[in-house]
Formats: C-alpha cells, sequence, structure tokens
C-alpha cells in the first residue's frame, strides 16, 4: 500500500489537473465574450488595463496585511530572531510567490490588452481568474502545501493563457 504523501501527492495531481481543465475551459468562454466597451484608443485600452490590474493589486495588499497582522499578533516583530506562527510563515511565502507570480501576470496581460484586436480583448477578464488562483493558492497553502496545488494550477493556466495570447498578438 502507498504511503501517505504518494496518495497526497496523487491527489493534489488529480485536482492540479482538474483546475487547470476548468481554468482554460472558463478561458475559451471569456474570450468568445464581447469584448470591454470603449475599447478603441490607446487610453481606452490603458483604462482597461488599469481597472483589471487593481484586483492583483488588492489581493497583494491584503497579503501584507495579514503579514503585518501575524506579525503583530504573535508579537514576532523581528523575522530574523522571533518565532513565527505558522500563519505566518505561510502568508510570507504566499505573499512572496504572489509578488513573483503578478509581475509576469501584470506586464502580459497589458500587453494583452495593448496588442490584442478589439474581438479578443473579452480575456482580459482573465485577471478574475488570477485573482481566484492567489486566494486559493493562499487558503490551501493554510489547509496543507499539497492544497496548494489548485491555486497554483489556476494562476499558472491563466498566466500562461495570458502571456501565450499576448505573444501571439505580438508576432502576428
Amino acid at each position: 500500500m502507498a504511503d501517505r504523501s504518494t496518495i497526497l501527492l496523487k491527489r493534489a495531481a488529480m485536482v492540479n489537473g482538474g483546475s487547470a481543465a476548468l481554468t482554460f475551459a472558463v478561458l475559451v468562454v471569456l474570450a468568445g465574450r464581447v469584448p470591454p466597451p470603449d475599447s478603441a484608443t490607446s487610453a481606452d485600452r490603458f483604462v482597461l488595463w488599469a481597472g483589471l490590474a487593481l484586483w492583483p493589486s488588492l489581493i497583494l495588499f491584503g497579503m501584507v496585511g495579514a503579514v503585518i497582522l501575524a506579525r503583530g499578533l504573535c508579537r514576532a516583530f523581528n523575522p530574523l530572531t522571533d518565532a513565527e506562527s505558522p500563519f505566518q510563515r505561510v502568508s510570507q511565502r504566499v505573499l512572496s510567490n504572489s509578488v513573483e507570480q503578478t509581475l509576469i501576470f501584470l506586464p502580459a496581460l497589458a500587453a494583452l490588452v495593448a496588442l490584442s484586436p478589439s474581438a479578443d480583448l473579452g480575456a482580459a477578464r482573465a485577471v478574475g481568474l488570477f485573482a481566484l488562483g492567489r486566494l486559493l493558492f493562499w487558503g490551501g497553502y493554510l489547509v496543507h502545501p499539497f492544497w496548494r496545488a489548485p491555486g497554483m494550477a489556476m494562476t499558472l493556466s491563466t498566466t500562461l493563457t495570458v502571456l501565450g495570447w499576448a505573444v501571439f498578438h505580438a508576432l502576428g
């Protein structure tokens, strides 16, 4: 019989694959939807991107707030010497990973919005999946490290799709 970690890895892989497939399906539906209004000029597209970029920024801000709050509640003011709670350690790791993921996603989203024909701008709404993926990653990580997989899969699938679509339009 397989050990517990092997079983957890298999379950996480199945959930991860399901999350990626669901994300791609939702992205296909979003891409086929009517583009946002007033997306003809560069200024309109910048306004669209700025409005979409707000959501990942709010997620990051919430994560920073959670780390600050956790640090204050457990009185772990010095991260080098003070004992940290599990919530604080997980939230710091999630924040670090989310900053990295957002730094890849937001420029890709900007390129998608700037380079896509108006008919394809519905795909820019993928920002909702990215934000949801970050929250699922955080919540899953708090439950067990294996359960961060669905959120990571959603984030990665969304980022790869947006990045790929932007590259496609950049080359086309």
